[in-house]
């Protein structure tokens, strides 16, 4: 939308990177945030059409002059630490960088622009339900504690100050970009080789998957960036909206289409783990706004394995896909 201009935090991630690309060619004023501003990706950034901050979000000051410098109308916020297992290590930094930023952020967006800005933040289908009164909380690791909290403090300025905030929960993204998601490990490992086959090398060891049988939802990158575009315009203020396709895959499922899609058999090292599967998420809340996946499972597969998918090359190539 022209004359709307959008901060994107965590603008050099695999989401944020896409999403930049996407709200500028929609004629947005984007602001792209990284830490630093000479960070390699802020010419990927430039390229795609977006201005470059920098700010370290944790730093409550930092952040006060960035948004004095841009007074944003919409902020979209992905920037944080997105790994459980790192988390039992430093929980206190999972902490400063998946709440604390987003308190400095609405907190300095509030005093500098009232309740004329929009807000919209990547929280976790891990975060867990808080107990009922009198409760102790049981939150499986500090990840999921740092995210839960994060969706509380936006709905809380929601419910506080009447800021226009919601929370996103998406499900596992794959598409092309630089991502440590499972898809885009399988695909690295299938580029892996396919090069090895065609210089006559060794086969790398096999793929380790958990198990066969445990499931998840899997949703476009690309697909996400446009929920969260809508969400931005049309979401209701306090609301949480899992974005989601509503089916689950089988890590078998998902093995199989890498194998499609790559043309030859690929040996997998196959564990026995019993982990529960994610509930299902439901996307019901976003559908009524009007948003579907619109990438099929198998196009965001075979687009992962693109020579250029697994960095930030894809972004820089001319005209762009």
């Amino acid at each position: 939308m022209v004359g709307i201009r959008l901060l994107v935090t965590g603008a050099g991630g695999f989401c944020g990177l896409h999403a930049c690309r996407y709200f500028a060619r929609q004629g947005f004023d984007v602001v792209g945030v990284l830490r630093t501003t000479d960070d390699p990706r802020a010419v990927v950034l430039r390229r795609v059409g977006a201005a470059v901050e920098g700010c370290e979000l944790t730093d409550r000051h930092e952040v006060e002059r960035l948004i004095a410098r841009v007074r944003p109308d919409w902020i979209l916020h992905l920037a944080g630490l997105s790994s459980a297992g790192p988390s039992w290590r430093e929980p206190a930094k999972y902490m400063e960088a998946n709440v604390m930023a987003a308190v400095y952020l609405l907190e300095a967006a509030r005093r500098e622009k009232g309740r004329d800005f929009r807000f919209a933040a990547a929280g976790s289908m891990l975060r867990f339900d808080w107990p009922a009164a009198g409760g102790a909380p049981r939150p499986p690791h500090p990840y999921s504690l740092s995210k839960t909290l994060l969706t509380a403090v936006v709905r809380s300025w929601h419910h506080l100050y009447g800021t226009a905030a919601v929370v996103a929960e998406p499900a596992n993204l794959i598409g092309p970009g630089s991502s440590m998601g499972l898809p885009a490990l399988i695909a690295a490992h299938i580029r892996a080789l396919r090069r090895a086959r065609l210089v006559g090398a060794p086969d790398p060891a096999p793929f380790r998957l958990s198990s066969l049988v445990e499931r998840r939802d899997y949703v476009d990158v690309r697909d996400a960036v446009k929920a969260y575009a809508l969400l931005l315009e049309r979401g209701e203020p306090g609301g949480v909206y899992p974005i989601a396709s509503g089916r689950q895959r089988t890590l078998g499922e998902v093995a199989a289409a890498y194998e499609r899609a790559a043309g030859f058999r690929v040996e997998w090292s196959v564990g026995d783990s019993d982990a529960p599967s994610p509930r299902p998420a439901d996307p019901s809340a976003l559908n009524a706004l009007g948003w579907r996946p619109e990438i099929p499972f198998a196009l965001s597969v075979a687009d992962t394995l693109d020579d250029d998918a697994g960095s930030v090359a894809w972004f820089m190539r001319p005209g762009g896909n």
